[in-house]
């Protein structure tokens, strides 16, 4: 990029306040964009843009958007058709898009959303670097907008409200706590010995989720000093790549008993990686996943899969559909209540059968009561299903991953934790915790 070029991008970068997002990251963006704009022409579209102040939503009729990572997957199959159904029960037209596992895709689909009547977006994102100028626009035009599980590092819904209020709030549950615990299991079946490899994600990263779950395996095999981390590949959550990761890691460590997979997905990878080495899983090497996903639970019950993180996939497409829907009517998040987590519930042979009963053999649809979650349909009575928090401790989500130059604190986040604001949010949301993870689902129940 030469000296002209760079000087007509970043007073772009600046404009759109492209938090954590490089230059090259932006031109590849606009290249995917529906229009093939200069950057020149960017900047004259950027202060063509109509704009919506306060309150106002453009379209409280329109479609409500889920910009999915890609249509492939466990995870995100579940993830979008508890979305549709959740939409669909409070009265919404919905729309999914294929991420195609592409950034620059994601930014041409995000675009046109903006161009038609669209009431509110959800989105997990191929690049996390793009969501602050998701945000932005989302505010610019009117969107309600939400996010979940991949973030710039140190980029938090309260850095985007200089821009407006649009920006709803981020989802991602613990990942570092759940999946210590997941390890510890796998520590406790191994007899706290032996040799443990892992396959990933995306790594390096600046994608929260990653980080997390890395630095929870890490972290937790400390506490084992027989036990060897022998090494790590990262397959950018494919399952093809992870089945190769996982036997180019047996062939190198054959004394391996324990594979840690960043998510179920990869782990049906490294499950058929196991068996074409040759290897029982379940019996010669034992898999831990992550985010209770159909495939991962049926493996548990099999005994080919030893653990998984059930955060149930459904779930954050439920939280957001009724605080769309709860915006519309209304409601507004507090402040300490912008960073939206909740406590995953480690899932093994023994507590298998009530989770896949209610989220693997039951519809999805009825997996969780949207009505339930929403504040405006229950204002007193109001059941979140999970044992939720509001994320106070920014360190837990990018634990290890140092803050951007000139970083600050948003104000509203300071504010918040000045008046105790995080503390009374935590005790309204353990007491609206009424239906355990493993109980029956409540829908329709009410």
């Amino acid at each position: 990029m030469n000296a002209e070029e760079r000087r007509a991008i970043d007073p772009i970068l600046e404009r759109l306040d492209t938090y954590g997002l490089g230059r090259r990251q932006f031109v590849k963006l606009l290249a995917g964009s529906a229009a093939a704009l200069t950057a020149a022409g960017a900047l004259t579209a950027v202060g063509r843009r109509s704009e919506v102040h306060g309150d106002a939503v453009a379209y409280t009729d329109g479609q409500f958007a889920l910009l999915n990572w890609s249509a492939t997957g466990d995870y995100q199959v579940q993830w979008a058709k508890a979305y549709q159904e959740a939409a669909a029960q409070l009265g919404y037209k919905s729309v999914v898009l294929d991420g195609k596992s592409d950034a620059a895709v994601q930014s041409n689909q995000f675009n046109q959303l903006l161009t038609q009547k669209t009431t509110a977006i959800f989105v997990g994102l191929n690049d996390a670097g793009a969501l602050p100028t998701l945000a932005h626009d989302s505010n610019d035009r009117g969107v309600l907008f939400q996010a979940a599980w991949n973030s710039p590092a140190w980029y938090t819904p309260w850095h985007s409200d200089p821009a407006g209020n649009k920006y709803n709030s981020f989802l991602m549950p613990d990942e570092y706590v759940a999946v210590g615990k997941a390890v510890d299991v796998l520590a406790k079946k191994i007899g706290e010995q032996g040799t443990v490899v892992r396959v990933g994600g995306y790594y390096p990263s600046i994608d929260g989720c990653e980080v997390q779950r890395r630095l929870a395996v890490h972290d937790t095999l400390k506490k084992y000093p027989k036990i060897t981390f022998a090494g790590e590949l990262h397959a950018k959550y494919d399952v093809d790549l992870s089945q190769r990761a996982a036997a180019s890691l047996l062939a190198r460590y054959p004394d391996t008993v324990g594979i840690v997979a960043v998510n179920d997905d990869v782990a049906t990878g490294v499950v058929a990686g196991i068996e074409a080495a040759g290897k029982v899983p379940g019996k010669d090497v034992f898999v831990v996943g992550a985010n209770g996903s159909t495939a991962g639970i049926d493996r548990i019950v099999a005994g080919t899969q030893l653990v998984t993180t059930g955060n149930v996939p459904a779930y954050p497409s439920f939280v957001t559909i009724a605080q769309f829907h709860d915006r519309l009517n209304g409601w507004k998040p507090e402040a300490a209540e912008r960073f939206y987590s909740w406590h995953a519930e480690i899932i093994t042979a023994d507590n298998v059968q009530p989770f896949k009963a209610r989220y693997v053999d039951g519809p999805i649809g009825e997996s969780f009561d949207v009505k339930l979650l929403s504040r405006v349909e229950h204002p007193h009575d109001f059941d979140l299903q999970f044992d939720a928090y509001p994320v106070e401790n920014l360190e837990s989500i990018w634990p290890g991953v140092p803050k951007p130059k000139d970083f600050q604190l948003p104000e509203a986040y300071v504010n918040a934790q000045r008046n105790g604001d995080f503390d009374r949010i935590r005790a309204l949301y353990a007491d609206h915790y009424r239906t355990p993870v493993l109980a029956p689902s409540p829908y329709q129940k009410v």
